[in-house]
């Protein structure tokens, strides 16, 4: 009789064992699980805010850059003026030229790099402004805008 308790108890005792493996096993799928759900969900928060944080941040330096593509663009025609203005008969005529082209070729030259980087900001900016479309919001106006700017940008030629 205590040979057939202690096979009794052996018996209990595996499947004590065998059911604590189990349930530890099934708890730890379940954790996994829902802790990839939860990951996946706060990378997508995050991809979400920064997405949106790149489409204002990227929104302010477009409209810099255009900016100052504009204000380069009002200092060379009045440059130009001068230029026009000179005589060329004049000793001073050559220097004053030098300098002012000189200085005209490093605004050209600038002006040239900041095209460069609206060519990509835009593209980029466009896709921010599809994503958040997708997620609601209402981009519509900004994304006409940016096919204008890209429009524009396009048609001016290289230097």
């Amino acid at each position: 009789m205590s040979t057939y308790i202690v096979w009794c108890l052996v018996g209990i005792a595996v499947l004590l064992c065998l059911s604590i493996v189990i349930l530890r096993g099934r708890w730890r799928k379940g954790y996994h699980a829902e802790r990839g759900a939860q990951s996946a969900t706060t990378v997508d928060g995050l991809l979400n805010a920064h997405i949106a944080t790149q489409w204002t941040e990227g929104r302010v330096r477009l409209g810099f850059l255009l900016a100052l593509m504009k204000e380069l663009r009002a200092s060379l025609e009045q440059d130009v003026e001068t230029l026009g203005r000179l005589d060329p008969s004049g000793a001073e005529y050559e220097h004053e030229a030098r300098g002012t082209v000189a200085h005209n070729i490093r605004r050209f030259t600038f002006d040239e790099h900041l095209r460069e980087e609206c060519r990509v900001l835009v593209p980029f900016l466009q896709f921010c402004g599809h994503d958040l479309a997708e997620q609601g919001r209402n981009t519509t106006e900004q994304l006409k805008a940016l096919e204008e700017v890209l429009a524009v940008i396009g048609s001016i030629p290289s230097h």
